[in-house]
């Protein structure tokens, strides 16, 4: 699974760029086995750059989840742009979705 982020608005503090509640990402969800399958459009929470890292917090409703119970995703292949336009690709990710498809992600990349 991949993840694409669209930014336009960026707040630089020092050496950071943080973004808050700007773009959308494509967010995990569960088959009726509790495997992980693509769950539906979020919403970007915060996108925060600085010189080390990029990571993306995103929170879904809605989110698809057949498996009837809350189900947590880690290590599956994420991707973020920075507050910058770069692209980074990473596998340090977790996910919650629950039953009723409310759902958050959190993407780390080192830059």
């Amino acid at each position: 699974m991949a993840v694409g982020l669209i930014v336009a608005k960026t707040v630089s503090a020092d050496s950071a760029i943080v973004i808050k509640n700007d773009g959308s990402c494509g967010m995990p969800g569960s088959d009726a086995n509790g495997n992980i399958t693509f769950g539906g459009i979020g919403q970007v929470a915060t996108d925060v750059t600085n010189d080390n890292k990029v990571m993306l917090k995103c929170k879904g409703t809605s989110i698809t989840n057949l498996s009837g119970k809350g189900q947590s995703f880690n290590g599956f292949g994420c991707g973020v742009f920075d507050g910058n336009g770069n692209f980074y690709f990473t596998t340090d990710s977790h996910a919650t979705v629950s039953a009723s498809g409310q759902a958050t992600l959190t993407c780390t990349a080192a830059k």
